[in-house]
């Protein structure tokens, strides 16, 4: 066997989706030219192209305020992004600040030690630094410490400046990363360098971080929020301002303290100091300018302690007196006489408080700009929800309007297309199906009106349509008339004809039984085949017509009698070679059915192959359950196309019409399977013919108990064996003789 698989399982790929139901009817698209023209659209589709202009000259003009809305909420979104790196800009800003001042301390420290280490007086100075309480490293570390700490946060909030900011946004940004990333490298400069030139190297680099800030309102176009950044910027420089007078007088009173009385100004320093104290009261009147009443209160309330004046009464004084030494004549009130040992960290805690003092002012504006900013953002994406919401409501009221009209027209259509496909593909087909299997069609009896009961247009073509249904019934039922009267005329003819071949075939058995001739005998047994071909295509006439078979039996026969039987009914039985399992029996109610099957596909595959070809026939039971016959020939074979064809015809069994003339063994192999569920399925053989495949169901099919088989094997033991004196040119018999039954029941 070629394959134990059951037949039918699958179908062929060019019928997959065909069935009995899955009929639609279907009319030919119309030229591609002609179903571009308006007049040849569907009426849904022109109501839908009225729909979409509006919409779409809606979608328009909401869409570009909906997308103005989102453009700005982006906007402020990146200038809140801004506000909340520069809050931790300006926090950076402080600890660098911090850690300058300290830096420029232990340098001015450094420098005394090694003077006075080369004047060969460290003790003095020792006693000169601890009175004038110089920072030490761990100070200096500390700060160092908070920096870093800072400027990992800045620089996490940095690297997020990407693509959708502007160009100058971008460079300053990059120009903070890379500052960050040099920190390392300026505290490693330090060592050797003069306070002046520490002081000067980090306020280039924080300079850098307050150009950053000054981009907080790129592109948001808001008046009030650029002049919360402008102040921010305006108190963030006059802070460093007066930071950078911090570490420089802190550094030179330092110096003084080690009996260095003219260390400012040969440093350079006063030039600084004088500078810084005038850049501060330029950016501290930028802050009165840009600043709103409310945060001017706040800075004169907050800026204002004995601390502050002391530091500004000290700076004032040093810078007139250009001798740190007349610190001594200096005496603030409520305070002792400053000496040159006890003025640097007077000035250090003074300035310290000043500038602490501005950073909470600082720390004010930059929040109130990272809140304005967020409320700015907020209100953009408000509009931008408002403007959706409107544009979304006026379209959906329009689309409701003109779904309104359209739905009159369109659900009166498809109602009627739907109610008109399925009278096409079910009520139609299911009625002359009906009618097909009535003896007596009734074609009185009205049809099921499409559900459309307007009084328009449309409802008068669905009235039409109801005529045409009915009308299309009335034609069926004649049919069906016409077809009761062919399959009776093919009943009449069969059982006419029926009684005439049994008369000869008994006439041949007698003059066989009397005759010595063995060519005679020969051409009587000719004879008596062509008598049993005419029996067969006398039962295709039944078979066509849907009666049942005239020859039936109670009892299980063979399936190797059964294979015989169908092998004696055509015109070359000597090229059939079979090969059968032996114990398999057939029900003796479809055995002549299943003779009749297997007569008309061993006959075809004789017929269309080589006549010096055998043709084999297999047979055995399946795992899956039933049996599986195989007729295989080496013929020509069959194109893939006709061959899906075929066993589509073998699972769909025709009405009997015209083509039944040209495929009468195809219809009657169609039918029989579909009368007892076996399954045919017609295959290419390998390496050239066709295979087919016929599977019986377990229903058909039994094994031979003991009992049968030694009753069998008596009964053969019996027969007579003159038939091999016919040159073993005759079979076992007939059909009719071989499927004499020889036991009681299936095993």
């Amino acid at each position: 066997m070629t394959s134990p698989d059951v037949p039918g399982s699958e179908r062929p790929a060019g019928h997959a989706a065909v069935s009995r139901r899955s009929f639609r009817p279907h009319f030919p698209p119309l030229p591609s030219r002609a179903s571009l023209a308006l007049r040849n659209w569907p009426v849904s589709r022109r109501l839908v192209a009225v729909i979409v202009m509006a919409l779409v000259i809606g979608l328009v003009f909401g869409g570009l305020r909906v997308a103005s809305a989102i453009g700005t909420a982006s906007s402020f979104a990146r200038t809140t992004q801004l506000a909340v790196l520069g809050e931790q800009v300006t926090a950076l800003a402080q600890a660098m600040e911090t850690e300058r001042d300290m830096s420029a301390a232990v340098l001015a420290d450094d420098r005394v030690i090694a003077a006075a280490t080369a004047a060969k007086e460290p003790d003095a100075v020792l006693k000169g630094l601890k009175e004038g309480a110089a920072p030490d490293m761990a100070v200096q570390a500390s700060a160092q410490a908070a920096t870093n700490a800072a400027a990992t946060r800045t620089l996490n909030l940095t690297e997020q400046i990407g693509a959708q900011f502007p160009a100058t946004t971008q460079a300053r940004a990059a120009t903070v990363v890379s500052q960050i990333g040099l920190i390392p490298a300026l505290r490693s400069q330090l060592t050797g360098q003069t306070p002046s030139a520490a002081i000067q190297a980090y306020s280039e680099a924080i300079a850098d971080l307050f150009n950053l800030n000054d981009e907080i309102t790129s592109g948001s176009g808001d008046p009030a929020l650029s002049d919360e950044v402008r102040t921010l910027g305006a108190i963030s420089r006059a802070k460093d301002q007066a930071s950078q007078q911090r570490a420089i007088l802190y550094a030179a009173l330092i110096e003084s303290a080690a009996n260095d009385p003219a260390a400012l100004a040969d440093a350079g320093g006063l030039q600084a100091l004088t500078t810084a104290a005038g850049l501060e009261q330029a950016d501290l009147m930028a802050f009165q300018a840009s600043a709103t009443p409310a945060e001017q209160d706040a800075f004169l309330s907050t800026v204002a302690s004995p601390e502050v004046d002391t530091a500004q009464l000290l700076g004032n004084f040093i810078s007139q007196a250009q001798n740190l030494q007349d610190v001594k004549n200096l005496s603030p009130k409520g305070s002792a006489v400053i000496t040159p040992a006890t003025a640097p960290d007077l000035w250090y805690h003074a300035m310290t408080d000043t500038i602490n003092r501005m950073r909470t002012i600082e720390l004010q504006v930059a929040a109130v700009i990272v809140a304005r900013s967020k409320m700015l953002q907020q209100g953009a994406r408000e509009s931008a929800t408002l403007a959706g919401a409107v544009t979304a409501g006026v379209l959906l009221l329009v689309l409701i309007a003109t779904l309104i009209v359209a739905r009159s027209l369109v659900e009166p259509l498809r109602r009627l297309q739907a109610d008109a496909l399925e009278v096409a593909s079910i009520r139609l087909p299911s009625r002359v199906a009906e009618l097909s299997q009535s003896a007596e069609p009734d074609v009185s009896r009205g049809v099921e009106p499409i559900g459309v009961d307007s009084t328009d247009e449309i409802g008068r073509v669905a009235r039409a349509f109801d005529q045409v249904h009915q009308e299309a019934v009335r034609l069926a039922g004649n049919e069906a008339l016409l077809r009761g009267n062919v399959s009776a005329m093919f009943i009449s003819l069969s059982r006419r004809s029926v009684p005439l071949i049994d008369r000869l075939t008994r006439m041949i058995d007698e003059l066989e039984q009397n005759e010595d001739d063995p060519d005679r005998l020969s051409s009587l047994f000719a004879m008596d085949h062509l008598v049993t071909r005419m029996r067969r295509n006398s039962e295709n006439l039944l078979v066509l017509a849907g009666e049942e078979p005239v020859r039936k039996w109670s009892e299980p026969v063979p399936l190797a009698d059964v294979a015989r039987a169908a092998t004696s009914e055509i015109e070359q039985y000597g090229r059939i070679v079979l090969n059968i399992q032996p114990g398999i029996v057939v029900s003796g109610q479809a055995a002549a059915d299943v003779v009749h099957l297997l007569a008309e596909i061993i006959e075809n595959a004789t017929m269309f192959s080589p006549r010096d070809t055998p043709v084999q026939l297999t047979g055995q039971e399946v795992s899956t359950g039933g049996v599986l016959l195989e007729v295989s020939d080496a013929g020509i074979g069959i194109p893939p196309t006709r061959l899906a064809e075929m066993n589509w015809r073998f699972d769909n069994p025709p009405l009997v019409d015209v083509s039944v003339s040209r495929h009468m063994g195809l219809f009657a192999v169609s039918r029989l399977a579909a009368r007892h569920g076996v399954r045919v399925r017609l295959q290419a053989a390998a390496p050239q013919g066709v295979s087919a495949l016929v599977w019986l169901p377990a229903s058909l099919t039994g094994r031979e108990s003991r009992r049968y088989i030694d009753r069998r094997s008596r009964q053969l033991a019996k027969e007579s064996f003159t038939v091999l004196g016919l040159g073993g040119r005759r079979l076992a018999g007939r059909a009719g003789a071989d499927l004499r039954p020889l036991a009681p029941a299936m095993g």
